[in-house]
C-alpha cells in the first residue's frame, strides 16, 4: 500500500485524503493550526458544478447562498460598472462550513493531525521521500503540498526542482477581511457586491458585498497592507456605503492571497503543490476553491491511472490543471496593467466606457472576445488619450497570446521541454 501525506487540513487538504482514501492509500494530515482555527472565516465564489465533476454530492444550503454579480468602481468612485447577469450561476460558500463538510465524507475513525507541525521535507537524490514531524522521519510515496502561498516547504526545495520557491511582492494581496453590522435603517444598496480598483490610488483592491446579514469588506493591497491603507480604505467605503457600520461582528486578521498565474513548475519526483501553494486563484480577485478542488480531483485520477508519483507521471496532472485554467493567464496579464496604470488613467478609461462589462468580466474569469466594431468603438471614445488607449490595446493580443503559449505545455514529461516551457511563461510575465 503506497503512502501518501498530506501538509494542511484546508478544503485542499481534506479533498486531498478522502480522494486518496478511496483509492485504498494509507493517508496522513498535518496541519500546523488547531482545528477550529484552519482556513478563512469568509466565503469564497465557486461554480456549484464543481462538486458534481469531482464526484460529491453539493453541500447542505446552510454552507453557501446566492452570488450576486459584482460591481466595478472605478478610483474616483465616479463610474459604477455592473456585471449583471454575467454571473448567474455562482455561489457564495463559507470555507470553514465547507471543511467540515468535507471532512463528513472522511471514514469516521480517520484522525486528522491538528497542532502538528511538519519540519521539514525529506529529500534524497532529486526525489521528496516523505517528511520529518517532531524530529521523526516519516517516509511516503507522494507529499501533497496545501500549506499555503508562503508555502516554506516550496521554498526550501533544491534549485533543481526548478520550484518557484516564493511569489514576488506584485504576485500577492496582503488583505484584511472584517464582517460588520448593517447600519440599522438603511436601505439595501442597489449594487450588493462592489470592488474598488486602485482604492484610494493605491495599488490594490477593496471591496463591500451586503448580504442581508451583515457587511463584507476586504481592503487588499499588492505586496503589503500599511494601517493607514486599513483606517484609511474603511473611512472611504463607510462614506460610499452608507448600510456599513462601525460595529464588527467577525474577521480582522490579515492574510496572504495570490493573484498571480499558476505556478510553472507544480511537481517533482513525490511531490505536488495543490491550491494556494501553486498559486491556483483567479489573480484578478483571488478565488480559488473551485481550482484548488479540481485541482486536487485531477492529482488523484493521474494517481489512480498509473500509481507511480514520479514526475513523469505527476506531470500529467500539471498539464490537465493547466489546459483547464488558460483564461487564469491572461487575466493576469490585464490585472498587472491595472495596477501599474495611474489611478487618473483608470478613471478616463471608466469614465469614457473604454474598460467596460466585456473586458471586467474576462478579468473575472470569464471569457473576453472583442470585435472589429467593439474596437472601433473604443477607439472612438478614447481619441483624447490616444498614448493611453494605444497601452490599453496592447494588452488584448497579450492576454491571447499568454493564454496559447500556457497551451503549448508538453503533453509527456521532458526536463528540457519542460523547463523551456517554463522559462518561456515565465519570461513572458517577467517582460510585461
Amino acid at each position: 500500500m503506497k503512502k501518501v501525506i498530506i501538509i494542511g487540513a484546508n478544503q485542499n487538504g481534506i479533498f486531498a485524503a478522502y480522494r486518496f482514501l478511496k483509492l485504498g492509500f494509507d493517508v496522513s494530515v498535518y496541519e500546523a493550526k488547531d482545528e477550529k482555527d484552519v482556513s478563512y472565516n469568509w466565503t469564497d465564489d465557486i461554480d456549484p458544478n464543481v462538486f458534481k465533476e469531482i464526484g460529491i454530492e453539493m453541500p447542505d444550503t446552510s454552507c453557501y447562498f446566492p452570488k450576486k454579480s459584482w460591481a466595478f468602481v472605478n478610483p474616483a468612485e465616479t463610474v459604477v460598472l455592473s456585471l449583471a447577469g454575467s454571473q448567474e450561476t455562482d455561489i457564495s460558500i463559507w470555507r470553514r462550513p465547507l471543511n467540515d463538510y468535507l471532512k463528513s465524507l472522511l471514514p469516521k475513525d480517520f484522525k486528522i493531525n491538528y497542532n502538528t507541525k511538519v519540519d521539514k521535507l525529506i529529500i534524497d537524490n532529486d526525489t521528496v521521500k516523505g517528511v520529518v514531524v517532531n524530529g521523526e522521519n516519516i517516509e511516503a510515496d507522494l507529499v501533497i503540498d496545501a500549506s499555503g502561498v508562503m508555502s516554506n516547504f516550496r521554498a526550501t526545495l533544491p534549485s533543481s526542482f526548478n520550484i518557484q520557491a516564493n511569489p514576488d511582492d506584485n504576485e500577492v494581496f496582503v488583505v484584511t477581511r472584517t464582517f460588520y453590522e448593517h447600519n440599522p435603517g438603511v436601505e439595501m444598496p442597489k449594487e450588493t457586491n462592489k470592488a474598488y480598483l486602485l482604492h484610494l490610488g493605491e495599488k490594490g483592491i477593496s471591496w463591500c458585498i451586503t448580504t442581508d446579514d451583515e457587511v463584507d469588506i476586504l481592503i487588499g493591497r499588492v505586496g503589503a497592507l500599511p494601517d493607514k491603507s486599513k483606517v484609511e480604505g474603511l473611512k472611504d467605503l463607510q462614506k460610499d456605503n452608507p448600510i456599513l457600520s462601525d460595529k464588527k461582528i467577525k474577521g480582522g486578521d490579515v492574510c496572504v492571497i495570490p493573484v498571480r498565474y499558476p505556478i510553472s513548475r507544480m511537481v517533482a519526483n513525490g511531490y505536488a503543490l495543490v491550491g494556494d501553494s501553486a498559486f491556483m486563484t483567479i489573480p484578478m480577485m483571488g478565488s480559488g476553491v473551485a481550482a484548488g478542488l479540481l485541482a486536487v480531483s485531477m492529482l488523484a485520477d493521474t494517481i489512480e491511472k498509473n500509481d507511480s508519483t514520479t514526475i513523469d507521471n505527476l506531470w500529467n496532472y500539471q498539464v490537465a490543471f493547466v489546459k483547464r485554467h488558460l483564461t487564469f493567464y491572461g487575466i493576469d496579464v490585464l490585472k498587472r496593467w491595472l495596477l501599474q496604470t495611474d489611478a487618473k488613467d483608470i478613471d478616463f478609461l471608466f469614465e469614457k466606457g473604454i474598460i467596460n462589462q466585456e473586458i471586467m468580466a474576462g478579468g473575472t474569469g470569464g471569457e473576453m472576445k472583442l470585435g472589429l466594431g467593439a474596437i472601433l468603438g473604443i477607439v472612438w471614445k478614447g481619441k483624447s488619450k490616444l498614448g493611453l488607449l494605444i497601452k490599453l490595446a496592447k494588452q488584448l493580443p497579450k492576454m491571447d497570446k499568454v493564454g496559447k503559449l500556457a497551451d503549448t505545455i508538453p503533453e509527456t514529461f521532458d526536463e528540457a521541454k519542460a523547463k523551456e516551457w517554463q522559462d518561456n511563461l515565465d519570461n513572458f510575465y517577467k517582460n510585461l
